[in-house]
Formats: structure tokens, sequence, C-alpha cells
């Protein structure tokens, strides 16, 4: 079966786009606003865009084309942010706090999570969270008009939280972190199985 983008309706260009790229890594965001008010929202077009500088990709979607999603109105503003990796415990929780709340909303306490306060940036992490990674903004570039249109947020990690043995022999414990992975849909993943293949020299 073959796809023209152009005469795709979004919401089944959409559809394709996640089912074809999966499974891809939560970046469980926490923000806040100038007067305080946190938020926390889940994103799941999100990876490593480099190592030097370390930056992280997140790409926002506008889902109103007259506002910008809270979580990207707090980056602009303060240009601060916190990415936390959500392990399966915490899968309720996250789920919890993707809805469209009213940016007086404290999601923490609406998701049932904790705040743990960070290190180089105002907004507090999530203190179950397995990972933190607090993050200064890099850049901000659009990409498109209206719904749908993407604002990826190249964020430069600045401090990284790692619980207690979770990190070994060098490397993170993948089987340890638990780490959930977004699917299509409302579906999710694990990483339950892994195997290793050796690289050519």
């Amino acid at each position: 079966m073959e796809f023209n983008v152009q005469q795709l309706e979004r919401t089944n260009l959409y559809q394709l786009l996640v089912g074809c790229v999966l499974p891809r890594p939560i970046a469980w965001v926490s923000t806040q606003d100038l007067k305080g008010v946190c938020n926390l929202a889940p994103f799941s077009f999100f990876n490593v865009m480099s190592v030097n500088p370390p930056l992280l990709g997140i790409s926002i979607l506008k889902q109103a084309p007259e506002r910008d999603k809270d979580t990207l109105a707090n980056i602009r503003l303060t240009g601060e942010l916190v990415v936390n990796i959500v392990s399966q415990p915490l899968a309720a929780a996250m789920n919890a706090s993707c809805g469209g709340y009213p940016a007086d909303i404290d999601e923490f306490e609406l998701a049932g999570v904790a705040k743990m306060g960070s290190v180089t940036v105002k907004p507090p992490g999530v203190a179950e969270a397995p990972v933190r990674l607090e993050c200064a903004l890099h850049q901000c570039l659009t990409f498109g008009h209206g719904s749908g249109a993407g604002n990826l947020v190249l964020a430069e990690v600045k401090y990284i939280h790692v619980a207690d043995g979770l990190w070994r022999d060098g490397a993170i414990d993948e089987q340890a972190l638990q780490a959930v992975g977004k699917l299509g849909g409302n579906r999710y993943s694990l990483a339950e199985e892994a195997f290793t293949l050796e690289r050519p020299a």
C-alpha cells in the first residue's frame, strides 16, 4: 500500500506517522510559569539530538491555532524544564497528566506524584521518576501553522539524577529502568525482550 501525504487528511496522516515510528520514548516534562504554578505533561516525539552539547529534542504539536500548550508557553517564558523518564509504575500517573487542563491546574497534584526540587533549574522534577534530566532551552524551532504544527524544543541537559541501582558497569540497567514507550493510539510498550548484535569492525 502506498500513500501520497498531500492527499491525506491530517488525522489519518498523524495515525500513519505515529504507527510507523515506534516505540517512541516519553518525555514527561515538568515546567513552571512565572507565578510558580507547575505544569506536568508527557510528549512522545522525543529523543537525544546531540551529546556535545548534550541536547534533547521534544516536539510539541500545536492543537489549537490560537495558543501554545502550557508546557511550551512556560519553556518559552522561563527557558527551563525537567525531563522525567516514565517507568512502568508511573504509567497511570503519566496518563492522568496528559489532559488539556487549564493553565492554573497543577498536574503534579492531579497525577498524585510528589515534587522533587532541582539543582540547576526552578521547575521541580517528579520525585518518583527513576531518571530526571534538568534542562535549559537551547533553541525552539517552529514548523508549519495551525493544528498539528510542530514546535521542536532543543533542550540542553545541565544535570542528571539517576535512581540508585540503575547505573551499573558504566551504563543504565534497561531492565531495572522499566521505561515505558508510546505506540499508536492508547497503547504503550515495555522493553521486556532485548537482543544483542555485535557491530562490524
